[in-house]
């Protein structure tokens, strides 16, 4: 008879993930442990395992925060720019389908593109452990998810502005903050070209890196960074279109 309970242990071994990662989404409301006792240990059940790992996001979030690097799902993985170039314009044909799309298709494919080409210009031979990028979306859902295990905001930015001490203030930097005299430039002003397309159109979209989380609402005004008790190496967007 199969199992239907697994111990957040087993959970954790069964996702690669730590155990006080779990804790951490149970508290969050993102992955919820089942306890028959309220005060007992927490239990995940299989259906829940199943429906979570069925989640784009859930998938990108689980790989940048394993302990051991892994290759994602092939579906998902693009090894090299040119393998994300091809899944980048596959993308842009298949939003061209949407009938009820608010924002021109060439825009949302601009800033997909922006971000995963960050990834891999900035990690060029210094990737930490598995190289390349999580890239999926959703049409259904108006989603789309990238994610990498690289060196991460503030590390590469730090190479020509060295006093930064944290990543709320690499993100700040990255994404209001024209930086000059180094290269690649991408990280450094591209992002705000990706911001500018944010705040002018219907798209909401967050970023994180480290320990540092900005999000910018549907048409803000404004964007939002703050700290969070999850620390990764690498980024992890989402884009809502």
């Amino acid at each position: 008879m199969e199992r239907e309970l697994f111990s957040i242990g087993e959970t954790a071994n069964m996702l690669g993930l730590s155990i006080q990662t779990l804790r951490r989404w149970d508290a969050s409301g993102k992955f919820k442990a089942f306890r028959p006792d309220p005060n007992g240990h927490r239990y995940y059940k299989k259906i829940d395992i199943d429906l979570f790992l069925n989640d784009i996001e859930t998938l990108a979030e689980i790989w940048v925060n394993k302990e051991q690097g892994t290759e994602p799902n092939s579906e998902f993985y693009c090894t090299y720019s040119n393998i994300f170039k091809i899944r980048l314009d596959k993308m842009m044909a298949d939003l061209k389908n949407i009938s009820d799309l608010k924002t021109d298709t060439s825009l949302i494919t601009a800033i997909t593109g922006e971000i995963g080409n960050n990834s891999f210009d900035h990690n060029l031979g210094q990737w930490p452990d598995i190289p390349g990028i999580f890239f999926a979306y959703d049409l259904k859902m108006k989603k789309i998810v990238l994610a990498d295990r690289g060196q991460g905001v503030l590390k590469t930015l730090q190479r020509v502005k060295m006093d930064l001490k944290n990543d709320q203030d690499a993100l700040k930097v990255a994404f209001t903050e024209i930086i000059t005299g180094r290269a690649p430039e991408r990280r450094g002003n591209g992002l705000k070209f990706v911001k500018q397309i944010i705040l002018t159109n219907p798209i909401k979209f967050l970023f994180r890196s480290g320990d540092a989380e900005l999000d910018i609402g549907e048409k803000d005004s404004k964007i939002n960074i703050k700290k969070t008790e999850n620390q990764f190496h690498g980024s992890f967007v989402i884009i809502n279109f």
